[in-house]
């Protein structure tokens, strides 16, 4: 099973899938993390002017 690595388009795919991956598990834990203190409020204070 070691050798997969060898091919190089094989080892780009593999680290593209697993970069991705991790990526989107970090960007839905930031958005799991932030929702529970409230983040969706900044939305409301951005757009509304004088809610700052």
């Amino acid at each position: 099973l070691g050798n997969f690595y060898y091919n190089p388009f094989h080892m780009l795919s593999i680290v593209f899938l697993y970069g991705s991956v991790l990526l989107f598990a970090m960007h839905g834990a930031t958005i799991l993390a932030v929702s529970r203190f409230g983040g969706e409020r900044e939305i409301e204070q951005i757009v509304d002017r004088g809610t700052a």
